[in-house]
């Protein structure tokens, strides 16, 4: 792969060509400005601040990853977790909205809202696989166990998209209640739950007939799903409801819903299946829900509007997303408290969560990966072998460097300018 990023590759270009045109204009104030030593200072800044600085997609993936979704700036915002500090971008061809990463670990499936497309992208170059269409305003997708198919939540049109990733094409539409959010497969691969944010209710499609098993009513606002391990228990965070509804799925019937703080919008559980966290947008925090208590035990403050959630490598670390106040919150699940925060730019939007895991001994193409959310999703949590990166915050410092070099640069090239000028006026005198 070649050293550069794709803008560090620009920078390099930026270089050449400093380097080959002479200054244009006469006098003093053109050799001030136009020299070639200010041009070159200038090139040697952009090159050490990007191509320098930025991570390139190898190093970016090589580290322990959370992937943002900020559908105001149309990018994927790349955080080292590890570092806990944003080290890169993708940028996508439209508005997204949700995403999720194979299993594999070699594609990120992006939903884009605007443009009623689900987009693939490969995380070895950050380039675009292409897209296809699906139906209106889509904001989430899940994955089968084997990642050949992709569950597409289309909001606009109140149905489901079941997507080919390999033809990279729709094979069916299942239906779904009002304004879909969510989405989740049983571990038989067959029987799909849908969340319907509109409907206020949780609807289970078999995937094989696309017809409709049951609809089970919930409270109001659905916007996540997270299964049991074995798959016969689904916990849904009810945004409008203030509460998790917890479902039977084998016998496709609501057992409880249990309170939380306001306005939750995804949910992970303890490595014990003992609690649930779950990101409450209205009271912005973290809530504690004991399962077999059924009640809320505990609260941790995080960034304005939390609306995603999920854990670390380890799980001793949960990762919250903030629309508000554009931030990703490392919250430690031990002491209870924020370990550190880290700005993301423009607000991210709503938020899912996926997880994906290398396997001992392997490389990137080696990886599997496991869905443990589905709401409105942005977040990807990736668990990789440490080895580099950069990005925005080496950048950072290589940038000053280079801005530094740029004066240095600029200042010797004005004052051999100055003299060539005061020598040339002498011989004229």
């Amino acid at each position: 792969m070649n050293v550069f990023s794709r803008r560090g590759r620009k920078a390099a270009f930026v270089l050449r060509d400093a380097g080959q045109h002479p200054a244009e204009g006469h006098g003093f104030l053109a050799a001030l400005g136009m020299t070639n030593g200010f041009r070159l200072g200038l090139a040697v800044a952009a090159t050490a601040g990007l191509a320098i600085g930025s991570a390139a997609p190898a190093a970016a993936n090589g580290i322990g990853s959370a992937y943002v979704v900020n559908n105001g700036a149309n990018q994927l915002t790349i955080v080292d977790v590890e570092g806990m500090a944003a080290v890169d971008i993708i940028q996508t061809k439209a508005q997204p909205s949700g995403l999720a990463i194979s299993g594999d670990g070699k594609m990120v499936y992006v939903t884009e809202k605007d443009a009623n497309a689900l987009e693939l992208i490969s995380r070895d170059d950050y380039s675009s696989q292409g897209t296809v269409p699906v139906g209106t305003g889509p904001v989430a997708v899940a994955l089968s166990a084997d990642g050949k198919q992709a569950f597409v939540a289309n909001s606009g049109s109140n149905n489901v998209s079941v997507v080919d990733t390999t033809a990279k094409a729709v094979t069916k539409t299942l239906p779904a209640g009002s304004q879909p959010s969510a989405a989740a497969l049983l571990p038989d691969g067959k029987t799909l739950l849908v969340a319907n944010a509109g409907a206020g209710t949780l609807t289970m499609d078999d995937v094989n007939s696309g017809t409709q098993l049951a609809e089970i009513t919930i409270e109001r606002g659905p916007r996540a799903i997270l299964l049991s391990a074995d798959g016969k228990t689904a916990y849904v965070a009810d945004k409008d409801g203030n509460a998790v509804s917890v479902i039977d799925t084998g016998g496709k019937s609501l057992v409880a819903n249990i309170a939380t703080g306001v306005g939750p919008t995804d949910l992970v559980s303890s490595p014990d299946g003992k609690l649930l966290y779950t990101a409450d947008s209205g009271s912005n925090d973290v809530g504690v829900v004991d399962i077999g208590a059924r009640k809320l035990s505990d609260t941790i403050g995080v960034g304005q509007a939390p609306s995603g959630i999920a854990w670390n490598k380890d799980r001793s670390i949960l990762l919250v997303p903030a629309s508000g106040s554009s931030t990703l919150s490392f919250v430690d699940v031990a002491s209870k408290a924020v370990k550190q925060t880290v700005k993301l730019g423009k607000a991210p939007g709503p938020l899912a969560v996926a997880y994906a895991e290398p396997q001992p001994g392997t490389t990137l193409s080696g990886q599997t990966g496991v869905a443990v959310g589905a709401g409105n999703g942005q977040t990807v949590v990736t668990a990789l072998p440490k080895t580099g990166g950069g990005g925005f915050a080496a950048g950072a410092r290589n940038l000053e460097f280079g801005i530094w070099v740029a004066w240095r640069a600029t200042l010797l090239g004005s004052c051999a300018a100055v003299a060539l000028y005061v020598f040339r006026r002498r011989r004229r005198i």
